[in-house]
């Protein structure tokens, strides 16, 4: 057998190890790196096997007779080797030993066509890609390297020490008790005052979205969104069978006048909105609005769905519906994920025990419960004051981005209608754009979420939404200037 291309270097000696015959195999152990020793066999063995140096049908070393070769304890050995079967790469004989397998070559998959950058789907997927090779100021979620703060100060140590008992546990479907009352905690230093009783945890903003369709809503109702309003409830609402009419969005709320003409001609079932840091916007409602939005709410009967998935960026004191009203005509949801990464789904619905008790049924029902882990995660954040001292890192450095982003966006023709906090500009187009701005930035590379995505019906719309945190590299600006002279030429 053909010795290991692999050269070993001075300070890290390899091992040569005779597998029969007169075939050797070279593998270079390092017990002083950072990798565990297993990961290190598996690794290395996977590679030869996959590379042919270690053909179909060749016998590996035995447990022992590696780990005493190696001098490494059994268990690494044994873990090692139970990772390349969880590869396909070996197979245990009983009474004869570990065999490799060379699992035959699968055929590359077909090309997937490129997501429209039109439609919510296609910009939602071009988002979550996460390819290096694109630049996504028009994405909906803050930069990674943003959101690691949430976990320092030892969240993730404190959390890992209690994490197989967590595994075990099977989490009730409304929630921990633990992070519900924690939840109500942060809601009571808004003036807004529920018991456990009445969260429900969710897997984020967009499970919370649904239960509340699912449960309140039949197909064929008629309900108000915003217009412009978040661009993925439009599709989502519509797949349940509703019919939407927009409601104009200004800088101080809902056009009420708009609402109240709404309600009285087509007798909407529930209204979707964000007062505060609206996305796409960042605009947030003014008390007075509020207030005259709540009265026409209970006189035409109007279910009042309050999306506060942005409303921890806020660095002021912003009126919610849910504090003014007390769940009598809202239910507000909030969601963690956007602000500590997308790979913990944890958000929350608040509202009337009778109406908790039917989301919880339709959960049941839908998903039967949450995660428990992630539950957990946030849990450990939440207590010990991280949380609260991300929030203060995220809002300071949203501030000082925002001049920088704004200020080049000027520069180039744009016109800024946006608010002054949150993670969002809200930017018209200069006159004399291109069309299709949009499409045209993704063949340089470059996602923009154009007005017209955040609008029901997706109507045309000169406005784009750019992500702060996601707009600071100089190459955004440079590739709009490009695109943008292009045109003027």
């Amino acid at each position: 057998m053909a010795q290991s291309p692999i050269p070993s270097l001075p300070d890290r000696p390899a091992l040569r190890l005779v597998l029969g015959g007169h075939a050797r195999l070279s593998l270079e152990i390092d017990r002083q790196a950072a990798l565990p020793l297993a990961d290190q066999i598996a690794g290395r063995l996977a590679e030869m096997i996959r590379a042919g140096t270690l053909p179909h049908g060749t016998r590996l070393p035995s447990i022992r007779a590696l780990a005493r070769r190696t001098g490494i304890g059994v268990h690494s050995v044994v873990e090692a080797y139970a990772r390349l079967a969880a590869m396909g790469l070996a197979m245990a004989r009983s009474g004869s030993g570990v065999y490799v397998i060379r699992p035959p070559e699968l055929p590359p998959p077909a090309p997937l066509p490129a997501p429209d950058p039109t439609v919510a789907e296609g910009i939602a997927m071009a988002m979550l890609e996460a390819r290096q090779d694109l630049l996504c100021p028009g994405s909906g979620m803050l930069p990674e390297g943003w959101t690691e703060g949430a976990w320092q100060g030892g969240v993730l140590s404190r959390f890992h020490r209690h994490l197989p008992a967590h595994l075990r546990r099977v989490a009730p479907p409304q929630g921990g008790a633990a992070v519900r009352e924690h939840v109500c905690q942060r809601l009571a230093m808004r003036g807004i005052s529920v018991p456990p009783d009445g969260v429900l945890m969710t897997a984020g903003g967009t499970q919370a979205l649904q239960l509340v369709a699912q449960t309140f809503l039949a197909p064929g109702d008629t309900v108000l969104v915003e217009d412009p309003g978040y661009f993925m409830l439009f599709p989502m609402l519509e797949q349940r069978g509703l019919r939407l009419l927009p409601v104009e969005r200004r800088p101080d709320g809902p056009c009420l006048e708009a609402l109240e003409r709404a309600c009285r001609a087509e007798a909407p079932k529930a209204f979707f909105l964000q007062p505060v840091l609206h996305n796409p916007t960042g605009w947030t409602a003014s008390a007075a609005n509020l207030h005259r939005l709540l009265r026409i709410a209970e006189r035409h009967s109007l279910l009042l769905v309050e999306d506060d998935a942005h409303g921890d960026l806020h660095g002021g004191e912003p009126v919610r519906l849910m504090q003014l009203d007390g769940g009598a005509s809202v239910i507000h949801l909030g969601s963690f994920t956007k602000l500590i990464g997308q790979g913990t789904r944890v958000g929350f619905l608040a509202a009337s025990a009778e109406r908790v008790q039917a989301l919880l049924r339709t959960k049941v029902t839908t998903a039967l419960t949450g995660s428990g882990v992630e539950e957990q995660l946030v849990l450990e954040m939440l207590r010990s004051g991280q949380y609260r001292r991300h929030l203060e890192t995220l809002r300071a450095r949203l501030s000082a981005a925002r001049g920088l982003v704004a200020g080049r966006l000027r520069a180039l023709g744009f016109t800024l209608a946006g608010g002054e906090e949150g993670m969002f500009l809200w930017a018209e187009a200069p006159p004399d754009a291109r069309e299709d701005l949009v499409p045209a930035a993704r063949g340089h590379g470059l996602v923009l979420a154009g007005g017209a995505l955040f609008r029901p019906g997706r109507q045309f719309s000169r406005h784009l939404r750019f992500n702060i945190g996601r707009s600071t590299d100089p190459r955004v600006a440079e590739t709009l200037a490009t695109l943008l002279r292009r045109e003027g030429a």
